[in-house]
């Protein structure tokens, strides 16, 4: 297929996102702030309160924006953007009356304050939330990379509902090419048909948001489409359990007590919740804080902790770390969450053969170890075992994290030892400077032993001041296989693969793919792993990098040139930005350094035929600041060269 025909293959379905109608809401529902008349009300222009009326907060959570876009809202006469998920605030005088309103939709987003969302400013700060989900547009086509698996969900939605509470999940899709379609084949109650009129799916992510009306059996279908130009489709049915018995709630103001638990008479303390809970029950945290110290999730109780939907409920560790055992279904979950006062570990997976989902947490802050030794400090941290442990299995999604101060060595959003079929998707990284006091420290850190694992539209950042090589990391101590890195934008941090293996361990890298990816300001880095004997198939295309003064790649660090270099990497149609004389540029020594006419001439990497183009960075320069970084609107690599799709 030509490039050009990696665009869109029909134009006509953007042409509906022009005209921008407040009344069409995101869950099926024809208001575009709250439910309730008295809500409606309050969208009224206000007159600006007096100079005299002391501040107070407006807490925002915004869910589901799109990487890249931007969502304008408007607070009576303010307008101020939002570009990135998680936390906003915005001053306000006290006692004025809400009237959050959605001034300018993303494009090929639908935005929308959320159901039940207060219709005056809440006085003790609790958040407001908005929620975007993509609208059904026209199929992409994208170049077929491999591996070009079939599609599998690796990860199911939620098991279980509670009547009359609104339920959202997200599924885990994997294989193929990305992006993917979701649409709604069926829904049944107990084997009847329902009504889809108020379950809203997001048409690019598979988020599933419904209330379910009463207790029983919901069965609901999906279909999944890819964007090769063979399109694969993927069919599959998801069981959700609605029952009142299968939860336990805890708020600030319950009672620790034998006959509580429910949502009318919760309990107090989480500790006493998952005691009395069973495997097949979740826990769910109404709005607060928890001091809870550190405490470990058994297979023998509930697994699953859960915010109430639309409400702050955090988790105050009080430094110390929330351990996860999993070996038998459903999968732990934890979702919804604040997490605070991070230290060395927040979550730590001990062994999630099952599976582990950490999604829509957010970790407030952190701290590194105080010990003398290392030890790979991280929100999120796969545990080492042996070789033959059965890996962690985990669902990391639509998470943000940050920041992260260090202590002793440097600190990562994640940590990985032996995770297999993982799925790490939509996060926001932006740890700040604390976490690269001395340079070293990133964001995702695949460390040892990683098969059949996906990163992607991941969003990280560092300051200019703290670039970093590792914003996604493969080290690989011990190998890897299979390894997928695609569509993530990484400012001012790199993605680095086989840092720590060694050929005399006999080490190998096999099979990883690295494609449209938009680096900026840093470089992909290959060191000895992917040219160790026995490594094969590190593939890295469709990347936009702007590495400006940087070289495009480095790595090997004194390592002897490579008998396979040309062999055991393939390196093709890329976007490059960089001044650098040096295509490839040796970490520490200047031997295995190489020009771009020995890059592309000799070893056949990045050559103009397989797509590859060179310039400097005043031609087509990547453009933006934060998530909205990239090649600009009518920049003719736009949506085939980098995260952009």
């Amino acid at each position: 297929m030509s490039e050009a025909n990696h665009f869109c293959r029909t134009a006509a379905a953007w042409a509906t996102l022009a005209a921008f109608s407040l009344l069409t809401g995101c869950d099926g529902e024809t208001d575009n702030a709250v439910d309730s008349p008295s809500a409606a009300k309050s969208l009224q222009a206000s007159t600006p309160p007096s100079q005299s009326q002391s501040p107070t907060v407006l807490n925002l959570r915004v869910k589901g924006l799109a990487l890249g876009k931007e969502l304008a809202l408007a607070y009576g006469t303010s307008t101020f953007p939002v570009q990135l998920n998680g936390a906003h605030t915005f001053t306000l005088p006290a006692g004025a009356v809400a009237n959050l309103q959605v001034a300018t939709q993303p494009a090929g987003q639908t935005c929308k304050v959320a159901e039940g969302t207060s219709a005056s400013i809440p006085q003790d700060g609790s958040a407001l939330f908005v929620r975007c989900v993509h609208n059904e547009t026209a199929t992409v086509a994208q170049p077929d990379t491999l591996p070009n698996a079939p599609l599998t969900a690796n990860f199911g939605l939620r098991e279980y509902a509670y009547p009359g509470i609104p339920y959202e999940s997200r599924p885990g899709i994997v294989g193929g090419i990305f992006p993917y379609e979701y649409r709604i084949k069926s829904f049944t109650l107990d084997g009847v048909p329902q009504s889809t009129a108020d379950v809203s799916l997001d048409f690019r992510t598979g988020a599933v948001r419904f209330t379910p009306a009463s207790a029983g059996s919901y069965v609901l279908t999906l279909e999944v489409r890819d964007s090769g130009n063979t399109q694969k489709t993927l069919e599959q049915s998801f069981t959700i359990t609605a029952s009142a018995d299968q939860f336990k709630f805890v708020a600030p103001n319950g009672v620790d007590a034998v006959g509580r638990g429910t949502l009318a008479q919760p309990y107090q303390s989480v500790a006493y919740a998952i005691a009395n809970s069973t495997p097949s029950q979740a826990i769910v945290l109404r709005q607060g804080t928890y001091l809870t110290n550190g405490f470990t999730l058994y297979d023998s109780r509930s697994q699953q902790l859960l915010a109430y939907p639309d409400e702050v409920a955090t988790l105050d560790l009080n430094y110390q770390v929330l351990n996860v055992y999993s070996v038998t279904g459903p999968a732990a979950r934890i979702e919804g969450l604040d997490i605070s006062h991070v230290k060395l570990y927040g979550i730590k997976s001990e062994t999630t053969t099952t599976g582990l989902v950490v999604r829509n947490v957010r970790f407030v802050d952190g701290v590194g170890s105080d010990s003398t030794g290392h030890d790979n400090p991280a929100f999120i941290e796969g545990w080492g075992h042996a070789a033959t442990t059965p890996r962690h299995k985990l669902l990391i999604q639509d998470n943000d994290f940050g920041p992260f101060n260090k202590v002793n060595f440097g600190a990562y959003a994640m940590v990985f030892f032996d995770a297999g079929n993982s799925l790490v998707e939509n996060n926001q990284i932006r740890l700040g400077a604390g976490a690269l006091q001395d340079g070293i420290g990133g964001g995702i850190h695949e460390k040892d032993n990683s098969q059949d694992n996906t990163h992607r539209e991941n969003y990280i950042e560092f300051p200019a001041t703290k670039t970093t090589p590792l914003g996604i990391q493969v080290s690989a101590q011990a190998g890897s296989k299979n390894m997928q890195v695609h569509h993530n934008l990484l400012v001012n941090a790199g993605i680095y693969l086989g840092l720590q293996c060694f050929a005399s361990n006999g080490c190998t890298m096999q099979n990883h793919d690295v494609h449209h990816n938009t680096v900026v300001g840093q470089s992909i880095y290959m060191n000895w792993g992917p040219f160790n004997p026995g490594s094969y198939g590190t593939r890295i295309s469709y990347n936009t990098l702007s590495a400006r003064a940087k070289p495009a790649y480095s790595g090997l660090s004194c390592q002897s040139e490579p008998p396979n270099f040309n062999t055991q990497i393939a390196v093709s149609a890329n976007f490059v930005e960089s001044t650098h004389a040096y295509a490839f540029k040796d970490t520490e020594c200047n031997g295995r350094n190489k020009t771009w006419t020995a890059w592309r001439d000799v070893h056949g990497m990045d050559t103009i035929a397989s797509g590859s183009e060179l310039n400097s960075t005043t031609t087509y320069q990547v453009t933006g600041v934060g998530p909205l970084t990239g090649l600009p609107v009518g920049h003719v690599r736009r949506g085939v060269r980098g995260h952009q799709w």
